[in-house]
């Protein structure tokens, strides 16, 4: 697994099933589902993002949250929050 360097390490994140669409810095879009979540981030499932990646998450009931791709293995990846958008 690859990770941004210098990283220091997360929260507890729990597990979740979420369906989530993510919007890309190209404007291409993305649909993925969320397998665990916190406060600070989550994990993408079924597309494949570049690490430093920035990425705006639609997430149901929370709606969109920004995020930078922390760490990336085909198919999924990490992503720590940056702000909540306000839509």
């Amino acid at each position: 697994m690859q990770r941004v360097q210098g990283w220091i390490g997360r929260k507890d994140r729990f597990p979740v099933a979420i369906d989530a669409v993510v919007h890309r810095a190209d404007g291409s879009t993305a649909s993925v589902r969320l397998t665990d979540f916190s406060e600070e981030g989550c994990r993408m499932e079924g597309e494949d993002f570049q690490i430093g990646e920035k990425v705006r998450i639609d997430v149901p009931r929370l709606g969109p949250m920004e995020g930078q791709v922390r760490w990336a293995l085909p198919g999924s990846a990490g992503t720590r929050f940056v702000t909540k958008v306000d839509a």
